[in-house]
């Protein structure tokens, strides 16, 4: 995990910790490369704000007029058409297949204009926020056609290399490159044990197939705390920075951002999070502070980041930065359980994407995912109410009758229901 620190207009402080190859014991560096996952979204969307300030397109303009033979199917549902804004705050209603493919096949993923020809839309604009990988994916495509100018070279040579970034090949790497970036492994949770996993490459890169450093990117976010400016250099005016923390259409989120109120600290919060195979990010800006973190790592698990339920280290750096106290939490141990309520647990419970298998190991119950090879260990807090150890997920055994037949799953504020499977 390498991690960089922000407080107003610099960089205060960065840190590495662990291996970038565990086969090797290669230390991770704070110029270790890793995924930056869906955390780089949000530059995409600057690219196509950059170029709405130039006046070559509009936010509410429809997509397609831009688009070329590549147009999407956007009239399926209704007469009104995809714009900019729906497109980058996920509200398009749009749907296709994004795909991926290891690094080390021979099937090479669709090109930007094979997938954006055949999105089509499920519902119509404004309707229904969906997270949506695809669209922007179109919107890298979009940028390259409205500025004429590839991809990979628009966001370097516009945003990157103006805000000090010296990483030069974010979305294809070059060979010295390579050689700083660290190795994707499956944690195994808290009673498995790290494995490497298939390096994979992204049809929608736009998304968040990019490849840089920790500072790199905490040099963005220096950008977006201080309305468009590093180092004296504008990327982007106050204004289309305050577009982009905008939330749409009665949501949270705006271009590339979640951008919400945190009930602990009382301040603004932009942040996003990435993710793919065996690599995690995360971005989190405090927009009142200006202080904020970007962090990654070669893990597949990390806490769940959205507010009011941030990590340990995201509680930490944020309160830090602010100068606030922070007291480390103690250490949290369960309590003893009766073995036949334990065996009550055990079971398949099913939610609306993917099961949730709860086994024993003594007297210890296990969690994970089904045909998930993670693994980790319940500890009780009551005889019903347990949390995963390593992480801030809360388990709830509910039942009528005397039977249990169903788990809550708490993350936060946030309660997900699993019914078991009879």
């Amino acid at each position: 995990m390498s991690i960089a620190l922000v407080r107003g207009d610099k960089i205060v402080w960065s840190a590495a910790f662990g291996y970038a190859n565990m086969a090797t014991r290669t230390p991770a560096t704070i110029d270790t490369i890793y995924s930056t996952g869906s955390s780089f979204k949000s530059v995409t969307a600057t690219a196509l704000m950059q170029l709405a300030e130039q006046g070559k397109l509009k936010l509410d303009d429809p997509i397609n007029n831009y688009l070329g033979d590549d147009r999407v199917q956007d009239r399926l549902q209704s007469e009104k058409p995809v714009t900019f804004t729906h497109l980058l705050s996920m509200w398009s209603g749009l749907i296709g297949g994004a795909n991926t493919e290891p690094i080390w096949g021979r099937k090479l993923p669709k090109t930007m204009e094979e997938f954006t020809g055949k999105l089509y839309s499920i519902r119509a604009p404004e309707t229904k926020w969906e997270y949506n990988n695809f669209g922007y994916g179109t919107a890298g495509l979009l940028v390259q056609k409205i500025s004429g100018v590839e991809y990979e070279k628009y966001v370097v040579d516009n945003i990157l290399k103006p805000i000090g970034v010296t990483t030069p090949h974010p979305v294809y790497p070059s060979a010295d490159m390579v050689e700083h970036m660290a190795l994707p492994y499956l944690a195994g949770g808290s009673l498995g044990r790290p494995v490497p996993t298939a390096q994979v490459h992204f049809d929608v890169y736009p998304a968040g197939d990019i490849y840089l450093r920790p500072s790199d990117m905490a040099r963005y976010l220096i950008a977006q705390l201080n309305g468009g400016v590093v180092d004296g250099q504008r990327i982007l005016s106050e204004e289309s920075v305050r577009e982009m923390h905008k939330p749409r259409f009665g949501g949270d989120y705006g271009f590339g951002f979640w951008s919400v109120r945190d009930p602990v600290s009382g301040h603004t919060m932009i942040h996003h999070g990435g993710a793919i195979a065996g690599q995690r990010a995360f971005l989190v800006g405090d927009l009142d502070a200006k202080v904020g973190l970007y962090y990654m790592t070669n893990s597949d698990s990390l806490p769940d980041e959205a507010p009011p339920a941030w990590s340990d280290v995201t509680d930490a750096a944020l309160k830090l930065l602010r100068g606030e106290d922070y007291t480390i939490p103690a250490k949290r141990e369960g309590i003893a359980v009766n073995e036949r309520l334990l065996d009550a647990y055990v079971g398949t419970y099913d939610m609306e994407r993917g099961s949730i298998v709860i086994s024993r190991e003594g007297r210890t119950l296990v969690i994970q995912q089904k045909d998930n090879p993670a693994r980790n260990e319940l500890l009780a807090a009551t005889p019903e109410r347990f949390f995963v150890r390593g992480s801030n997920r809360t388990i709830i055994f509910e039942g009528d009758g005397g039977n249990i037949d169903r788990l809550v799953m708490e993350v936060g504020s946030r309660r997900m229901i699993a019914t078991r499977n009879k």
